[in-house]
């Protein structure tokens, strides 16, 4: 086997061969190896060694200058030739020495980033890119001058600087905000006077609620580039500036100030966040769109948009969330007064003028108290009126120049005028920073829903971007329940919870919950002075909230196809229309339409080619 040779040039020069340090002080020997070393695979001719190495010699002088340097190094390293290949004409490094240098570690980590990621392995990418940052512990021999070596250098710190990037801009796609900031600050110190480095540590700090840290970011900035450039921080970091200073800071519902620590951890939705980040892009960029969220009870719909409006709150953009409910269908606007009413928006309403402001305290006459020449409007009446009230609440929660983010938790509960307009308001500005985020129970929504509608006619108009959420995977209903009961699951405790679950996020953390309190109720005695405890996830009886989203399922349908969901209960989970048939007794039309009136609201799914079969064990 031949020598090994560890040669470090990032950040520093050192060298070792077979496992031992050696010692070279000189600047000029260490500029030669790196030379050699950065050249590696080829050996480089004398006169073109000796002209890159003193370029304002002699091409006599230059030559004189290589032999003695290469004298030099033989008395530092007296196994020079078997480290280094000389002759007459070149000189480079031996074939049988392996050479292991931190700058090919470094290109060739982000080799293999490139590479899985055009394969699509994103996770290999990124870890990829982690390392590859890690290799790179400093600029390339920060003390030597040489021209050539600066050359060298400012093209590894160009790489080095597109990897933070791109290693930054996935953290953030992750909600993996601490880690993004990491990164975030090296890019600003390797590069003070990119203001879109400034912006991006501003965005983090402000994602994880340390507006304090994202306003001195902000200082630093418009410090720097005064001294350096005598220039002011331009447009992007100016707005962003400003507001961060017009924002609040985000609060709990029990006016407790949220903390500066990131969220919590959002498990198996990357894909359905991307695709809800980059919807985000184009409705900020001015084209307004509705974002729906779509699946069955619990399956996470009202979580991700939450993720959503509190990422959007902790930047400052302005945003408010609304609940519908199944017994307020009926009451108009409903979901537009409780935005009017946030603390977020309602300010805003000063801004209107009275004649706006008299169509709008229609709705929330509350919010007028005192206002004389708002007046008191009649009942609707005519068609124009309709659109003038429609005019006036789309007024009123546009904010100018604003990006805004809108939420409605259950959109199939609101009522017709409310959907009406939303239609109205998303065609109001063709130019509004504008997205609406509505999650929507699919087992809710018939085709002749009125939702239905609306969504038929966004899709035509190219304003509607659909993500519907799929249950967890195993590996991914493991990883939330570890979340829920501080420890990681076992691969049984993992399969048994997934085999009860299938996957329903809601099921998951109920049934973790129930079964980590009904744990602490078992404490048997202790063994020695350590109380052992039942595992966690052991009997899997079904919790109060998962009975209450079944019941909940189960009161919407009619009687009769609530009877058939009975006699198929019995049957098994699998059962067919011949079977279910001979045993209810009821007549074939009355069979189909309670049929496909449980599978339009996904209790029951096709099985096979001639069954059906309930789409939770549940």
């Amino acid at each position: 086997m031949g020598t090994v040779v560890r040669l470090h040039l990032l950040g520093g020069f050192s060298l070792e061969s077979d496992g031992t340090p050696v010692q070279i002080a000189s600047p000029r020997l260490q500029v030669l190896l790196a030379f050699l070393a950065l050249q590696r695979g080829k050996p480089q001719r004398r006169q073109a060694l000796a002209f890159a190495l003193w370029p304002d010699s002699t091409d006599a002088q230059a030559q004189t200058n290589l032999r003695t340097l290469l004298s030099r190094l033989h008395t530092v390293l007296p196994d020079l030739y078997q480290l280094l290949q000389i002759d007459s004409r070149s000189v480079g490094w031996h074939p049988d020495v392996a050479l292991e240098l931190d700058v090919a570690s470094f290109e060739d980590a982000l080799g293999g980033a490139d590479a899985a990621a055009r394969c699509g392995d994103g996770d290999a990418a990124d870890v990829a890119l982690e390392r590859a940052v890690g290799i790179y512990s400093g600029d390339l021999l920060p003390d030597c001058s040489d021209e050539w070596l600066a050359t060298e250098r400012e093209h590894l710190r160009l790489i080095l600087l597109g990897a933070l990037e791109q290693l930054v801009a996935t953290l953030e796609q992750r909600r993996e905000y601490a880690a993004a900031i990491v990164h975030a600050r090296r890019l600003v110190h390797l590069d003070p006077l990119n203001e879109a480095g400034y912006l991006t540590l501003m965005r983090l700090y402000s994602l994880v609620g340390s507006r304090a840290s994202a306003l001195r970011v902000y200082h630093s900035c418009a410090s720097t580039l005064q001294d350096e450039l005598g220039v002011t921080p331009g447009a992007a970091l100016t707005a962003a500036y400003a507001l961060l200073l017009a924002s609040e800071t985000p609060r709990q519902p029990d006016g407790r100030v949220e903390g500066g620590s990131a969220p919590a951890r959002l498990v198996g939705r990357d894909r359905e966040w991307q695709r809800m980040l980059g919807t985000w892009q184009i409705a900020a960029s001015g084209r307004p769109r509705l974002l729906v969220l779509s699946g069955v009870a619990g399956i996470g719909k009202t979580r991700l948009a939450q993720e959503l409006l509190n990422w959007a709150s902790r930047q400052g953009i302005l945003a408010a969330t609304a609940q519908c409910y199944v017994a307020e269908g009926d009451l108009a606007f409903a979901p537009v007064t409780t935005w009017l009413r946030s603390a977020a928006m309602r300010p805003g309403l000063g801004r209107l003028a009275p004649e706006w402001l008299g169509e709008v305290a229609r709705v929330t006459p509350d919010l007028m108290p005192g206002r004389a020449a708002v007046g008191t409007r009649g009942a609707l009446t005519e068609t124009w009126q309709r659109q003038r009230l429609f005019d006036a609440l789309a007024r009123a929660v546009l904010p100018p120049g604003r990006p805004i983010l809108l939420c409605i938790d259950d959109l199939q509960w609101c009522s017709r005028d409310t959907l009406d307009w939303l239609h109205f308001l998303l065609r109001f500005d063709a130019q509004a920073r504008l997205l609406v985020v509505g999650t929507v129970r699919t087992d809710e929504v018939a085709p002749g829903h009125p939702l239905a509608e609306l969504l038929n006619a966004l899709r035509q108009e190219s304003r509607l971007v659909e993500v519907s959420l799929d249950p967890l995977t195993l590996e991914e209903t493991a990883a939330l329940a570890g979340l829920v009961a501080h420890h990681v699951l076992d691969p049984t405790e993992a399969a048994r919870l997934y085999a009860e679950t299938e996957g329903n996020p809601l099921f998951v953390v109920e049934t973790v919950q129930a079964q980590l309190v009904a744990s602490a109720a078992r404490t048997v005695r202790p063994v020695g002075d350590i109380p052992v405890r039942s595992s966690p996830v052991g009997a899997m009886d079904v919790p109060p909230g998962v009975q209450a989203v079944i019941a909940w399922r189960l009161g919407q349908v009619t009687p009769t196809a609530r009877s058939l969901l009975g006699i198929a209960a019995v049957i098994g989970r699998s059962f067919t229309v011949g079977l279910l048939e001979q045993v209810a007794r009821v007549q074939e039309d009355a069979l189909l339409a309670a049929l496909d009136e449980i599978w339009q609201r996904r209790i029951v799914r096709e099985h096979g080619p001639d069954a059906y079969d309930f789409t939770h064990d549940k």
